[in-house]
């Protein structure tokens, strides 16, 4: 008797501390399987009615989408301007053209032991004639020279005959004979130094020489 009260007891026990619908904690048949500590828990008229037990906790932080970042517009810094000079640089100044150069000498030179022109020593003569007529009055000198074949006295004379050729030649020309004076230096003068008896081209020659009457400004270009 004692047994079957203490049984009944204890069975009171556990009807008041556990609810009529704790079985339904893990109810396969109704598709439920809750933790325990989950609230709350479905009661056996939602279990009966089928009802979806929503979980009301809050949901993960993470699980919430990111707004995208707001569009800041970038804009290009605007280029620098240039900086101007204070002052503006002066124009340079136009030069005026330099004078033409007048060429003052001309030499021509004779074949050997000879003192008739040839025909480059007439055009050389010529352009002479030109420039003289071109340039105003001048007093014109020539001066005749040899090589070193043969003696002194021979080639002085030489020297002074090729002189006399230009001379005549310039005359033949237009040119006043008066305005023209003639000499002749033989081989003491050469343009190549050589020693005696050497047969040198540039040394068989004559110089015509334009001694200008000319204004200051041409002057300083004659060479």
């Amino acid at each position: 008797m004692k047994k079957t009260i203490r049984s009944l007891l204890l069975l009171s026990a556990v009807v008041c501390v556990t609810p009529a619908y704790a079985n339904y904690f893990s109810n396969p048949a109704q598709g439920v399987n809750l933790n325990i500590g989950s609230a709350p828990n479905p009661t056996p008229a939602d279990l009966r009615r089928g009802a979806v037990v929503e979980e009301r906790s809050a949901p993960y932080a993470d699980s919430i989408p990111a707004s995208p970042p707001a569009f800041v517009p970038v804009f290009d810094a605007p280029a620098p301007l240039p900086a101007f000079a204070a002052n503006e640089p002066a124009p340079s100044r136009i030069e005026a053209p330099a004078p033409e150069q007048v060429t003052r000498q001309f030499i021509l030179f004779f074949d050997f032991d000879k003192s008739r022109m040839t025909t480059e020593a007439e055009r050389i003569v010529a352009d002479a004639v030109t420039t003289a007529k071109n340039t105003g009055r001048a007093r014109i000198s020539i001066v005749g020279h040899t090589d070193t074949v043969g003696s002194m006295r021979y080639n002085q004379a030489l020297s002074e005959r090729r002189a006399m050729a230009v001379k005549a030649e310039m005359v033949r020309f237009g040119m006043n004979a008066g305005d023209i004076s003639i000499s002749g230096r033989g081989f003491s003068d050469p343009l190549v130094p050589t020693g005696l008896g050497i047969r040198e081209p540039e040394n068989r020659r004559a110089v015509i020489d334009l001694d200008y009457n000319l204004t200051a400004e041409l002057t300083p270009q004659i060479h």
